[in-house]
């Protein structure tokens, strides 16, 4: 019978899961089973032979056959430890059927037949049978029918991988078509180019040399495309916060995500969104930053989360969101009576200007005429231009960059959330600046109740707070930036914003020339010997690139020397584990800790690995805070990190 009329067979059929086992059987082993029902038998690695009713089979793994009902299975003469899945199942047809398919699979029953072959892509099927597995240990009814969902897939693959050896398709030796299937149904998962050699059993050097050669890239670039291509589609597709998709995509950081995402495609994320939000025309998904998007409407069901446990706190959450509804009303009210605050958004409708006569009342009742002598000023954000008919008095910041670019041109928040990775409520350098500063959460989860209880009259935030700016821009006008902008276009912003343009230029300038006297001093000293910038975190160690903002600054700003292995990665950090740091090249490190993993850092350290390495034992290992050189991204902060290098690289002469 031809494989095309058992297809037709298994397509009309019902599958049901009965059993999955997993069985290892050792060297000078002998097992046999009677089979009770159908079964997959999946190879993954070993050396034996399998006999099946007597015939014998010569399997080195990985390999599949399809095991009829009443076979004898009997493995023996086992060179190496076989390990293998069998996953028993019942077939039935499934009406209405036709005539034709009773007579097919009367006269030779698909689910009686006996097939083998050696897999093309078997990390496809391990994949699928490792959940399998992992879902029918559990032995609930809801992971039992996850598992036969997974089921259909895996015999899918394995027809499919069928189909395509007997038609000359793919082959098991072609080496870059099993990367691609790896990394196309993978993408979420965090792959780097020695994990995915390890996985396909092959070295990293031959795997990306055969990878550009067969589709001129490399397998990282190709991973970056299919990476991209998915949060292209989430973004225009869906209401998904930013973390979520850099999460589904295999970003374990927004931040790095958002990067890489504008790097991509030429936007960030949020203003590729709201381009498809915008337009009506169709978005063509194979190409990011073509001319046609999708149109998208935001989910207007994003609310606030609170961290809270048992009924006192579920009251409590109750009563709080019921307060936070009534003075949300009482503002709208209140700002549709004042004409909006001290600004207006001019894209579409969605603020409106204050009235002549409100706009004069506000102007008058300011401290001093001068103060509000450039104003009128209009500020481009990702959501259009917000015009500001005075200066704000109290603003509310969702990132604590802001907090560190207003105090630079002594302007002082009125409330700012908190930074991840630090213990203290506000930056540590500006510790007594700060006193009358009213927290607002974290940049992650800010407080709309501490919001609103602050009465501000601006709030700024970034992207990555876009699943409250419905919230919050019902507050006060709303300032929405782009949250990887350079710190030097950023505070420029500012400066409008405050009125102090002149000021923050002056700032600028006073730091560019700073930093050109400081980088003849460095490049004469290091004489080319290269830096690396290390961020331990997650059982591994980041190694950050000059695309990163803090590493623009050593490389770009002060001209260090980027090591080799780091000049070749496309991103703006990479991650590799403790033994593979050595490959790096670096002779100096600045090695950034904080208190979330100052553990870590510390277990890597009292490693032999750790101490054997040439800036350990010259003594060119520079420790340094993370959240000042990666969270307060303000000039204020900045100037400390080229402090904090010139010290560590000069001795601060």
């Amino acid at each position: 019978m031809s494989l095309e009329e058992h297809l037709q067979v298994w397509n009309r059929s019902a599958l049901f899961v009965n059993d999955i086992r997993r069985m290892v059987v050792q060297r000078n082993e002998t097992k046999a089973a009677d089979m009770a029902g159908s079964a997959f038998l999946l190879v993954h690695r070993g050396n034996a032979i399998i006999e099946l009713d007597g015939t014998p089979h010569r399997v080195s793994g990985p390999y599949i056959c399809h095991v009829p009902k009443g076979f004898r299975l009997t493995v023996t003469l086992v060179q190496e430890p076989l390990e293998f899945d069998l996953v028993y199942y019942k077939a039935f047809l499934a009406p209405p059927y036709w005539r034709g398919l009773l007579r097919i699979q009367r006269d030779n029953n698909p689910f009686c037949d006996f097939f083998g072959f050696v897999p093309s892509r078997h990390l496809a099927i391990f994949t699928l049978m490792e959940e399998m597995h992992r879902l029918w240990r559990e032995r609930g009814q809801l992971e039992r029918f996850q598992a036969r969902a997974l089921f259909y897939q895996l015999a899918g693959e394995l027809l499919r991988q069928r189909s395509e050896q007997e038609h000359g398709g793919a082959r098991g030796d072609d080496l870059v078509s099993q990367a691609v299937h790896y990394m196309d149904t993978r993408y979420g998962e965090a792959i780097t180019l020695q994990e995915l050699a390890s996985a396909l059993q092959a070295a990293p050097r031959s795997l990306q040399r055969q990878f550009k050669s067969k589709l001129a890239v490399t397998p990282m670039d190709y991973l970056i495309g299919v990476r991209m291509k998915r949060a292209s589609e989430l973004l225009a597709g869906t209401g998904a916060t930013l973390r979520d998709i850099a999460e589904a995509t295999g970003y374990t950081d927004s931040y790095y995500f958002s990067r890489a995402f504008k790097k991509y495609s030429g936007y960030s994320p949020l203003q590729y969104r709201n381009r498809c939000r915008n337009s009506t025309s169709d978005l063509s998904l194979n190409s990011i930053g073509g001319e046609a998007y999708l149109p998208y409407s935001f989910d207007s069901a994003n609310h606030y989360q609170y961290k809270s446990e048992g009924d006192t706190q579920v009251a409590k959450r109750t009563t709080s969101m019921l307060a936070v509804s009534v003075m949300l009303t009482l503002t709208l009210i209140l700002g549709a009576c004042s004409g909006g605050a001290n600004g207006a958004r001019t894209n579409g409708g969605e603020g409106a200007s204050p009235s002549p006569t409100s706009t004069t009342a506000a102007a008058t009742s300011t401290p001093t005429q001068a103060a509000q002598a450039s104003y009128p000023v209009t500020i481009k954000d990702l959501r259009g231009d917000v015009t500001l008919e005075q200066k704000p008095e109290r603003i509310a910041v969702l990132d604590t960059k802001f907090v560190d670019q207003l105090v630079t041109l002594q302007e002082m928040p009125a409330g700012s959330v908190t930074a991840a990775g630090s213990d203290s409520d506000f930056p540590e350098y500006l510790a007594g600046q700060l006193n009358d500063v009213k927290v607002l959460g974290t940049r992650d989860e800010p407080n709309l109740e501490a919001i609103v209880a602050m009465d501000p009259d601006l709030i700024i935030l970034t992207g990555f707070q876009e699943k409250v700016y419905d919230q919050v821009s019902k507050i006060a006008t709303t300032i929405m930036l782009d949250f990887d902008e350079d710190w030097k276009d950023t505070l420029v912003t500012v400066g409008k914003i405050v009125g102090k343009e002149q000021e923050a230029n002056v700032v600028l300038d006073n730091y560019k020339e700073k930093v050109a006297s400081l980088k003849e001093k460095l490049q004469e000293k290091l004489n080319g010997e290269s830096v690396a910038l290390l961020r331990p975190r997650d059982g591994e160690i980041r190694v950050h690139t000059a695309a990163h903002r803090t590493g623009a600054i050593l490389y770009n700003d002060l001209g260090l020397t980027v090591p080799e292995a780091v000049k070749q990665q496309d991103d703006t950090a990479y991650h590799i584990s403790l033994e593979a740091l050595a490959d790096v090249g670096a002779d100096h490190y600045f090695l950034l800790t904080d208190d979330m993993f100052k553990d870590q850092v510390q277990e890597f350290q009292n490693t032999e690995t750790w101490k054997s390495l040439k800036p350990v034992k010259e003594n060119h290992v520079y420790t340094v805070d993370t959240t000042l050189w990666i969270a307060y991204y303000g000039p204020i902060a900045i100037n400390m990190i080229v402090d904090q290098v010139e010290e560590a690289i000069l001795g601060g002469s």
